[in-house]
């Protein structure tokens, strides 16, 4: 069982605190993706392998019985992963609270009608209300901005919240999405500074990168919105990450570190060769109600918000 505050849990004889657990994990359980976004910061270009389906699964009961509350699951594309639905349905039959975060190639009405009990939150990806300057970043061919609109129609058929995830760009800090945003109306919006990751990026990446001073401007100026901002210093060690080998990864000074694979090593050995903090992931908005489960949209576009929401 999850462990109450303040209790103390031996784990591959290490002993950790609930408060020093991170209670959310992003497992990129793909490494492949289908599109090619200039600004990826997760391409796994020396991970070509993957944990086969039961190695991943024994991973998600290790994060349950070490404490934590919350998966995502990322890539990659993780839609691409053909037991992605088995990793949602064992999740929360361990009764974890379930995200998903995707380009939306791969989320259709047979794959929600089937999993939607399992999902909690679905993330969908999308930059710009323009389908040429997405084309440009990468995300798509032309046709994601309308592919979204599309998505988003089916996913409010079930019951599941709603995010979208906006990197800002030297192509879009200028850009008004307003009418996109209300049109998609999300339970939460999240905005990324883009993030220069060394041999993880795309090539031109340096003709993409802004100034935190563009990055507010862009956020000023969908305040109505409320979107959840992440500027490059925190998303830098804020989330705790595992990659598509099973390994705790870390964005740390603009480049990666891996721990050694957890089910070699155990989960909180594994833990202890990352940096995690727990301050920066507060500061962005790390801790929320997650297991809130509607339909109906959080924010109130006219100006105020209301409880509930995702930034994870």
């Amino acid at each position: 069982m999850t462990p109450s505050t303040g209790q103390v849990q031996k784990f591959d004889s290490d002993f950790f605190t609930i408060d020093q657990i991170p209670l959310a994990i992003n497992f990129h359980v793909w490494p492949d993706c289908n599109y090619h976004c200039r600004f990826c910061f997760a391409q796994f270009k020396k991970s070509e392998r993957r944990l086969p389906r039961k190695q991943a699964l024994k991973l998600i009961e290790y994060f349950y019985e070490w404490g934590v509350q919350k998966i995502n699951f990322a890539g990659g594309e993780p839609t691409i992963c053909p037991y992605l639905g088995e990793l949602l349905d064992f999740s929360k039959n361990l009764g974890l609270t379930t995200s998903i975060i995707s380009n939306g190639t791969g989320i259709t009405e047979k794959f929600l009608l089937k999993h939607f009990r399992s999902i909690d939150w679905l993330g969908l990806s999308v930059d710009s209300g323009n389908e040429i300057i997405q084309a440009r970043l990468g995300r798509g061919n032309g046709s994601h901005v309308g592919s979204i609109i599309k998505k988003v129609e089916i996913v409010k058929r079930f019951p599941i919240n709603l995010k979208i995830n906006t990197v800002v760009t030297a192509l879009n800090w200028r850009e008004n999405m307003g009418w996109l945003i209300n049109l998609l109306r999300p339970q939460r919006w999240k905005v990324f500074q883009i993030l220069p990751i060394e041999n993880e990026n795309r090539g031109g990446i340096s003709e993409l990168l802004i100034s935190n001073t563009k990055f507010r401007e862009f956020i000023r100026r969908h305040r109505k919105y409320h979107p959840i901002a992440e500027d490059n210093d925190l998303m830098l060690e804020s989330y705790a990450m595992v990659d598509p080998l099973g390994r705790f990864f870390q964005n740390s000074g603009n480049f990666y570190n891996f721990s050694v694979p957890i089910l070699k090593v155990g989960i909180a050995a594994a833990f202890k060769q990352i940096q995690w903090n727990k301050g920066k992931f507060a500061k962005r908005g790390g801790f929320y109600d997650w297991k809130i489960k509607s339909q109906k949209t959080h924010l109130n576009f006219g100006g105020t918000e209301q409880k509930g929401g995702s930034n994870d």
